[in-house]
């Protein structure tokens, strides 16, 4: 039985794809202003305002407004460069053989439990004996370019000179 941390389970997958939309949404966004502009607002009523505490006040927040402008900035110039990466990672191409991939693992696992066997035992047991092979075959091979073949015909010629040879 596969347990779900399992990755061979396909229940493994999909919580690692429902994991992908943890962002912070605009509706987030909105309930944690609010909730900063309360705790900021209840501090102020409780303190008596005089000119200077009014002008620190505001020099922090033009501080702080510019600071978020120039931070949204920059993540936007990261956002696309991720953007353009991604675009040229994944591309059509990728997604194809993504899903040749998948149908062959389909049919694959449709084979195996024609067999009576589950995924993973027959992953098992084909890894054993894909290894067994592709390690012969390098063994073989390597013996192979290991050995000298002799392709030049060794006779001994009798010959006086050498224009004898070309005539």
């Amino acid at each position: 039985m596969l347990s779900p941390d399992d990755k061979f389970s396909s229940t493994y997958w999909e919580k690692m794809v429902d994991k992908g939309d943890n962002f912070v949404s605009a509706k987030g966004m909105i309930y944690y202003i609010v909730f900063i502009g309360v705790i900021v607002q209840s501090i102020s009523l409780m303190i008596t305002p005089t000119n200077w505490l009014i002008w620190n006040a505001l020099a922090f927040i033009v501080a702080t407004n510019l600071g978020a402008v120039i931070l949204a900035i920059k993540a936007q110039i990261s956002a696309e460069r991720i953007s353009l990466q991604t675009s040229q990672a994944f591309n059509a191409d990728f997604y194809h053989t993504l899903h040749l991939m998948t149908a062959f693992k389909k049919r694959f696992e449709k084979e195996t439990l024609k067999d009576g066997n589950d995924l993973v035992d027959e992953v098992d047991m084909l890894g054993e004996d894909l290894y067994h092979v592709v390690k012969g075959y390098v063994k073989t091979y390597s013996k192979h370019m290991q050995s000298d073949v002799d392709m030049a015909e060794s006779k001994k010629i009798n010959y006086d000179s050498e224009d004898e040879l070309f005539d």
